[in-house]
């Protein structure tokens, strides 16, 4: 199977932009992924960041998290608007898919269930929206898989 290039789907789609500002929903899984994604993409974006991450326990860990979100979208410099909608807080939803899938190595089938879990909320929540585009930045992680990702 031929590997996507999705740095070069990237640079097509911003070529297309054709100077238009478009807005995007990002799904964010955490500050770190986040900067550089945003940092280049709030050049041709007006971005909302979502955070929804049902993955993610104890609650406290959870609120950490959007903490740090939300304070690299404040100290971002962005050429064009950078927002954060906050997705609720439904660890129940992750334990659920992931029953029987405990022992599930990094990147198996509880990881993809996982992804599709954010992904499917992120789309519906851009449709809902009336975005242009969504995305998400755990496709830029090192330790996901963006090919798994994108399919």
């Amino acid at each position: 199977m031929r590997k996507i290039n999705y740095r070069n789907v990237l640079d097509e789609t911003l070529r297309g932009l054709g100077g238009r500002v478009p807005s995007l929903l990002l799904h964010a899984c955490c500050a770190p992924c986040s900067s550089a994604v945003l940092e280049y993409l709030s050049a041709y974006f007006s971005i909302t960041v979502f955070y929804y991450n049902p993955n993610i326990s104890p609650e406290e860990e959870y609120r950490r998290r959007v903490a740090e979100v939300r304070r690299l979208i404040a100290e971002l410099p962005a050429k064009h608007p950078v927002s954060l909608l906050e997705g609720p807080y439904e660890p129940e939803r992750f334990a659920a898919l992931a029953e029987g899938h405990e022992g599930d190595p990094e990147g198996g089938a509880r990881c993809t269930a996982c992804y599709a879990l954010r992904l499917r909320e992120t789309a519906g929540r851009a449709k809902e929206g009336g975005f242009d585009f969504f995305t998400t930045t755990l496709s830029v992680s090192p330790y996901k898989d963006a090919q798994r990702l994108n399919r």
